[in-house]
């Protein structure tokens, strides 16, 4: 931030600590960071939200009833802006600093860059990372020390798809980041079970595919799956053709083309109904079986009574609307 504010105001600008006024509010205290902005002999308290959950008409709100209890100019600092914020905030008077190099300090100067942070945009379902990333959150949802490294390394995801995961759920404010110091934390925004009910209806099915094989592969980590998963933990009985192995997409491309055959050979000669995963099931797995929500999905429409009445005691236990007493 310094070196940008020093292309604009000059060498002499520097931050320096502040301490809250002694009538702040505890909201603002636990939600807002300060700094003091000083250049020459002028001075302004930066106003910083520790998380990226924030949302407009409360920041200004509180950004207001700060500045009564200061004795000096005050502004916003803030990681962006898109371009319907800086617009509102200009209209409503409030100064602000963005890392996206904006400045509207109105007692020193602006200086705006035109490019500014798009608005999030939110799909009707989750990508795969996404969903991969909330059930691991949703499982440890009592860790609250995460941070996008550790994710990204517990799940196998690159940044750029682990990074855009966070984005995701932020911008479906199911999670927020908690800043302390130099950390950014990961932090769901709710407990279970309303941490779910708040992300189920945009989650799909992990099932990309199902392949069929003839005979046992050796060689090859299969995860229970499917309706024999399902029978497991309830009181399902598993047929002979219902599905019940899960691999990922990787592992799924190892197997030899001789041992891959047409649903019409499996019904008839029978074999191994196997799907074939958008995420590694294994990230998510419970004693060799693939996860209850997961689980739950990938038979969310499956029109036999007998399997949704199995599927009720996964959403009974995770606190989900019964499908039988709709």
């Amino acid at each position: 931030m310094l070196e940008f504010l020093k292309s604009i105001f000059g060498e002499n600008i520097k931050a320096a600590s502040y301490e809250y006024p002694v009538e702040t509010p505890v909201y603002i205290r636990d939600n807002y960071d300060l700094q003091l902005l000083l250049w020459d002999k002028y001075s302004c308290v930066l106003l910083s939200p520790n998380s990226h959950s924030w949302r407009l008409p409360a920041l200004k709100k509180q950004f207001v009833n700060f500045c009564t209890l200061c004795t000096v100019p005050c502004a916003l600092y803030l990681d962006g802006l898109t371009a319907q914020q800086r617009r509102n905030l200009i209209e409503s008077r409030i100064p602000f600093i963005a890392e996206s190099q904006q400045v509207y300090l109105p007692f020193w100067g602006c200086f705006f860059y035109e490019k500014c942070v798009p608005a999030p945009v939110v799909g009707e379902s989750m990508a795969p990372g996404t969903q991969l990333v909330f059930l691991y959150l949703y499982y440890n949802v009592q860790n609250r020390n995460m941070n996008q490294t550790d994710l990204s390394k517990k799940l196998r995801l690159s940044k750029a798809t682990c990074s855009r995961a966070i984005r995701d759920l932020v911008g479906l404010e199911i999670i927020a980041i908690k800043k302390e110091g130099t950390n950014s934390w990961v932090v769901p925004r709710f407990d279970k079970p309303e941490f779910l009910r708040k992300a189920y209806a945009r989650m799909k099915s992990p099932v990309k595919r199902v392949i069929y094989l003839k005979g046992d592969l050796t060689g090859l980590q299969f995860l229970q799956s499917g309706v024999k998963a399902l029978s497991s933990i309830s009181m399902v009985g598993a047929k002979e053709y219902d599905r019940g192995l899960a691999v990922t997409t990787r592992t799924a491309l190892t197997i030899p083309a001789e041992y891959i055959i047409s649903k019409r050979e499996f019904e008839d000669f029978g074999g191994l109904a196997v799907e074939v995963w958008n995420y590694d099931p294994e990230l998510l797995s419970e004693n060799g079986r693939v996860d209850d929500i997961s689980l739950l999905l990938s038979l969310e429409n499956d029109p036999d009574e007998r399997i949704q009445m199995g599927l009720d005691e996964i959403r009974k236990k995770h606190g989900l609307p019964i499908k039988n007493d709709e």
